[in-house]
């Protein structure tokens, strides 16, 4: 990629931010503005990333906007410690078809280890969700994942956050 090409790419991803699916969920909040329904979210891995950055720091700081409707780890304990330390009553899962199939999320957060990112980006797209990912970039996971995005309707935007420093 020259770099012509990846400021270019860069500057097409640091633009789509502003599209980004809690973009009006923020501006919200910003307002005080109250909506007419919360947004369901659910999220899929629950270690410390899943926890931490989006489980706890969603509902402290958007809990007037969305609501968790779900929660999905491979490890039963896991998602309990989550749903415990989250503060939240949504059912939990250790099967991801379960729970997208039950909760019908309009939101999904993947917070998974990488090699499976994609697996449940795609599949969340074409369940109808919005999806947050802050990762793969790698090329063959970006096309598979447009791919999905071009099966799914709605607004579509794969953003990626880049190092500054």
């Amino acid at each position: 990629m020259s770099r012509r090409d990846f400021l270019l790419v860069s500057g097409a991803m640091a633009g789509t931010s502003l599209l980004h699916p809690v973009t009006p969920i923020r501006a919200a909040a910003a307002t005080g503005e109250q909506p007419a329904k919360k947004s369901r979210i659910a999220m899929v891995g629950t270690g410390i990333r899943g926890i931490g950055m989006w489980g706890k720091s969603v509902v402290q700081d958007y809990s007037k906007y969305v609501e968790f409707v779900g929660l999905c780890d491979i490890n039963p304990g896991r998602v309990a410690l989550a749903k415990e330390t989250m503060g939240v009553s949504c059912p939990t899962f250790t099967d991801f078809e379960q729970m997208m199939k039950e909760t019908k999320p309009e939101l999904l957060i993947v917070t998974t280890v990488d090699s499976t990112h994609d697996q449940f980006i795609i599949r969340g797209m074409e369940s109808g969700a919005d999806v947050i990912v802050e990762k793969p970039m790698t090329i063959d996971e970006i096309k598979m994942q447009k791919k999905g995005a071009g099966k799914s309707a709605g607004l579509h935007s794969i953003t990626a956050i880049l190092p500054t420093g």
